[in-house]
């Protein structure tokens, strides 16, 4: 069984040293972007939290309902508008804890430069590979140096050499008027925004290819953006490191243009009002 704990600010979670949740970080965990008392994309965030609890036997009880409602609990108790709100279930005994909890954006930075590396590859054949991970340091580490150094992020490949995704997000590329994306085979996360965004290129008629792509591809790129919750797109300027030096083009881009504006409307039709001023 599981149970649903809700911490406020200020609040602290007791967490047993000898259970596996504090001691081996087995659990997983969502991050969802509230925006003007609306929790954006509860359904599929959702969805993601429960399939990876079932894959990693991770008890999960209870319904959607009863998780959005201790989250609304949440927000109206703290008064938040604006902000990002966690779901993390951790291994306790044979059962495990969810708790829910708010926590400010992540540092925002306004480089968008990204460092392409194969120091790191992602392994595609790892047991958590597609999972939302509590297992998160090594994202960390890579970031932090990554943001050091000026850049937003770290472009990493998997043990194949191809194209993956950065720390905290998807890629996206546009070539020849093509939207495209390592797929999910490649070990990346199955990002909640990247389904959005794959859907809507499709009702939007753009054509769309999920592939295993070699660094050098982004060479022919028009546009490189990620992708992510809390960000939702954001457009890369530049991507260097490993023999790749692209500059992409400043001029308008408008399938670019097209995708982002459409995300937004997305947004609002699949977003829950918590509470209304």
């Amino acid at each position: 069984m599981s149970e649903i704990i809700i911490l406020q600010s200020g609040d602290a979670a007791a967490l047993n040293p000898n259970q596996s949740g504090f001691a081996h970080g087995f659990g997983i965990f969502e991050t969802i972007k509230l925006s003007q008392g609306r929790l954006c994309f509860w359904e599929t965030h959702w969805q993601r939290f429960y399939d990876s609890a079932i894959d990693l036997g991770l008890p999960l009880d209870h319904t959607p309902e009863e998780a959005l409602a201790a989250i609304r609990e949440l927000v109206q108790a703290e008064g938040l508008r604006d902000g990002t709100v966690k779901l993390s279930l951790l291994k306790e005994g044979a059962g495990a804890r969810c708790y829910v909890y708010a926590r400010p954006a992540m540092a925002a930075t306004t480089s968008v430069r990204l460092q392409l590396t194969t120091k790191h590859p992602l392994n595609e054949h790892s047991r958590l590979a597609g999972h939302k991970a509590h297992n998160y340091m090594e994202n960390m580490l890579l970031l932090e140096s990554a943001r050091a150094e000026g850049y937003a992020d770290v472009l990493r490949v998997n043990t194949a050499g191809v194209l993956a995704e950065t720390t905290i997000a998807n890629l996206f590329f546009i070539k020849q008027g093509r939207l495209c994306t390592p797929a999910l085979s490649t070990g990346i996360l199955p990002g909640v925004i990247r389904a959005e965004l794959l859907q809507l290129a499709d009702s939007l008629a753009i054509p769309v290819e999920e592939g295993s792509y070699t660094p050098a591809v982004l060479q022919e790129a028009d546009a490189v953006f990620l992708t992510n919750s809390s960000f939702c797109i954001r457009s890369m300027d530049t991507v260097s490191g490993e023999g790749i030096d692209l500059i992409l083009p400043s001029e308008p881009r408008p399938l670019l243009d097209a995708l982002t504006s459409g995300l937004s409307d997305v947004e609002m039709k699949k977003s829950v009002l918590l509470f209304d001023d």
